[in-house]
């Protein structure tokens, strides 16, 4: 039934969600990495990437879900998450200082507040379960950006 009320553009929305679930994993390791391997002073924040690598996970599991109500799979290949994302390659690797961590997770995220917000409009007045779940996530997406800019700003120069 759900694939009946998204309608006839569902496979658009579809590809939307698609790059969404890519999108989640991708930040989702990205944290959880960093969480691991900050440096400095970061260290005192890694339970803030941990926290955030698990959010993102459950928004990954939220998509997917979705996905498959849309008669989508999920892809469970780790380079196409990356493809399908939109954000390029994170490297977490390269970002394990706390600035440079949070300003590259402010970057992203950014994205993809810019994508869930398509993707409510896209599907407001046409797929109500599409239209919901994204407004939850971009929600969620905001007040994570909130967080990260708070901290920001009280790093010290």
């Amino acid at each position: 039934m759900a694939k009946e009320i998204a309608g006839p553009g569902v496979e658009g929305t579809v590809q939307m969600l698609k790059k969404a679930y890519g999108a989640e994993l991708s930040a989702f390791h990205y944290f959880w990495y960093v969480s691991q391997n900050i440096e400095g002073l970061g260290v005192l924040e890694a339970e803030f990437f941990e926290e955030r690598a698990k959010e993102e996970l459950g928004h990954a599991k939220k998509v997917a879900f979705r996905l498959m109500q849309l008669e989508a799979q999920p892809t469970d290949e780790p380079s196409q998450w990356e493809q399908d994302s939109g954000l390029g390659k994170l490297q977490p690797s390269r970002y394990l200082t706390l600035r440079s961590a949070l300003e590259k997770a402010l970057e992203f995220e950014r994205e993809v507040i810019k994508h869930y917000n398509d993707l409510a409009n896209s599907a407001n007045g046409k797929d109500h379960g599409t239209y919901h779940l994204a407004l939850e996530l971009l929600d969620a997406e905001l007040e994570d950006e909130q967080n990260i800019e708070d901290i920001l700003k009280k790093l010290e120069i």
